[in-house]
């Protein structure tokens, strides 16, 4: 295999790896709440990220993991985000009415 063949490789392993990290972590149901480029796009920028740590020597392996923990607190804080506006359940408000009754 070509080294280009590896880094693709790697690439779409890191995507499969970050995802269902990021799945595990922040609850499938949320990422499921959340607008679609947002996922798309920092799990792109979080793989290559990695793409960029096992090719980088010196001051880039430091810039690219800066942006692979910068990619990281992003995502934590759109999951947060989603996990603040997730729609409220109609089944409470008569939880209520029924148990007074």
């Amino acid at each position: 295999m070509t080294h280009r063949a590896l880094l693709i490789a790697l690439f779409l392993l890191a995507l499969l790896s970050l995802n269902s990290l990021w799945a595990l972590a922040g609850g499938q149901y949320h990422l499921n709440l959340m607008f679609w480029p947002w996922k798309v796009g920092l799990s792109l920028t979080a793989a290559g990220a990695v793409a960029a740590l096992a090719t980088g020597t010196g001051k880039r392996v430091w810039i690219a993991g800066a942006l692979l923990v910068a990619t990281m607190v992003v995502a934590g804080l759109v999951t947060y985000q989603a996990h603040l506006n997730e729609p409220t359940d109609e089944d409470e408000e008569n939880r209520e009415q029924l148990t007074r009754g």
